[in-house]
């Protein structure tokens, strides 16, 4: 099931970060966790936290500049498990863009547009947030997760999603949270 995807690498100096492109071999989120539900606690907790440095990484890169459509269909799972962000300008990746602009995935991970007004990384931290709960859900069954780690993990995707509590105005303040 696996297929070739354009994705975006970093390359970190200091505090500068470099972009650059690959092409490799994986799997669609959404579609690995179809075909394994078994995910261990460590390397769900590993996802979140790759997952929170890449965002970080592109908003360094980009001048802070929003990733947009972060959800499980723009995320790629290499052969080694780790995660990587597909390059949304990529036009081989131009199949999975359009399974991204189907109603039900922009109503979960798109954060309304009269919200948006706010700036800055507001709509990635709320996809963030949308995604590590999709994770959680999807993966409930095989993840017992302790009392303190869900709550812990509730009060940061609701700050993610501002529902809840003082919403998250840097990605890294996730991250630093995790």
């Amino acid at each position: 099931m696996e297929e070739m995807y354009e994705v975006l690498r970093f390359i970190e100096h200091g505090a500068h970060c470099r972009q650059s492109m690959d092409c490799m071999r994986g799997t669609l989120l959404v579609r690995y966790l179809k075909a394994r539900r078994e995910i261990g606690k460590s390397e769900l907790f590993g996802w979140f936290r790759q997952l929170c440095v890449c965002v970080d990484q592109y908003h360094r890169c980009r001048k802070q500049k929003q990733y947009r459509y972060l959800n499980p269909y723009s995320i790629v799972v290499s052969e080694e498990g780790k995660l990587f962000l597909l390059d949304l300008e990529a036009p081989e990746n131009g199949a999975v863009l359009k399974q991204m602009q189907k109603p039900a995935v922009r109503e979960g991970f798109v954060k309304p547009v009269c919200e948006i007004g706010a700036g800055g990384q507001s709509a990635d931290i709320f996809a963030y947030g949308r995604t590590v709960q999709f994770l959680l859900a999807y993966t409930q069954g095989e993840t017992e997760l302790t009392r303190w780690e869900e709550m812990r993990l509730a009060r940061m995707i609701a700050r993610c999603t501002g529902e809840a509590g003082k919403p998250y105005a840097d990605i890294s303040q996730v991250l630093r949270d995790l």
